[in-house]
């Protein structure tokens, strides 16, 4: 189904939405002038590169040694991640929003938890007030609460981190995963996330989770994540769940993996597909210097415009469209 965002969309959302990009550009001119120079060359690319690549504490103890990394980290975040609805973590949650719709409030509802909120990218651009939100780097708080200063919602964050049991109790009704558990690669660490993720949902509550693009290769592979969620006691809804990409402009091309699930039952999950399974086993097999180019080229694609229509395909639809196809641009765009 094609979902356009202007018809499916409240006026009151979609404005919270402008107001906190506004908040977000003067966020990033303050945060910019304390940024010492020798990080001023960062790219954001190259950061989250370095991310990626280490485990959570060796990542969180490179952004505490660099004395001022991690404001680039933010600043990069907030000119490139979010750009006015222009970077991939604010076009993601775009997307969410629109796939959403009218439902966003039954889906998004009550005590909301977002993990990995960075900036507080998903609270800001669907209009959520008074979430609490848990991220490894301090410095993307502290400039989640500098936004959150302009646009004078309440919101609470704290330092934590996902491979760890949460700091949290059984309290929420909604549990948001914006582009976080593709970083997870040790089976221990994917155990305890969801694990984590069942204990402090609520009986009925719900988990959103998004994927970026390139981190499921295949639709079985992306069946497969989605059945085995009910080792955690999670219960996939499949027609909320699927692939979506942008519908809009024909020189641009976005698409991510969504996963909507309500909680059914406690989790009874020891391991999640294999005793080797890991999110990284999952990606898209290309070298890595397939990725950089296609990934430079793509981005600034994609940066061209705010995309504005979103395309669901439901998880049962895609074996449909998509065979055993691998799930890159090539195939998707030409859809």
């Amino acid at each position: 189904m094609i979902l356009n965002r202007k018809n499916h969309t409240g006026n009151t959302i979609k404005h919270a939405s402008n107001d906190w990009y506004d908040a977000c550009s003067k966020a990033a001119s303050i945060i910019h002038d304390t940024i010492p120079a020798p990080y001023r060359n960062r790219t954001f690319p190259g950061i989250i590169g370095d991310i990626k690549a280490l485990a959570p504490r060796k990542a969180l103890s490179l952004i505490s040694r660099k004395k001022g990394l991690g404001k680039q980290y933010a600043y990069l975040y907030l000119t490139q991640g979010v750009d006015h609805g222009r970077g991939y973590q604010a076009c993601a949650a775009e997307a969410l929003k629109t796939l959403l719709g009218e439902t966003v409030n039954d889906i998004l509802r009550g005590n909301t938890l977002d993990v990995g909120c960075a900036v507080g990218v998903t609270a800001g651009i669907l209009g959520l007030d008074g979430v609490s939100g848990f991220d490894l780097f301090p410095d993307l708080l502290k400039t989640a609460g500098l936004v959150d200063s302009f646009t004078g919602r309440h919101n609470r964050y704290i330092t934590a981190d996902m491979t760890r049991d949460w700091p949290f109790e059984s309290v929420f009704d909604t549990v948001v995963c914006g582009l976080v558990c593709h970083h997870l690669k040790e089976q221990s660490d994917i155990v305890r996330f969801f694990n984590s993720l069942n204990r402090v949902l609520h009986p009925g509550g719900r988990a959103v989770i998004t994927l970026p693009a390139g981190s499921v290769g295949t639709v079985r592979q992306f069946d497969a994540i989605v059945r085995s969620l009910e080792n955690f006691g999670l219960a996939p809804d499949r027609e909320r769940s699927g692939l979506v990409h942008s519908a809009d402009n024909p020189s641009s091309f976005f698409w991510m993996f969504v996963i909507v699930a309500r909680k059914n039952k406690e989790s009874a999950g020891s391991v999640f597909i294999g005793p080797n399974f890991g999110f990284h086993h999952y990606r898209t097999p290309e070298t890595r210097e397939e990725k950089g180019i296609k990934a430079r080229s793509t981005a600034a694609s994609q940066r061209r415009i705010k995309h504005e229509r979103f395309e669901l395909v439901a998880i049962d639809d895609m074996d449909t469209l998509y065979g055993d196809n691998p799930l890159v641009y090539e195939t998707l765009a030409s859809d």
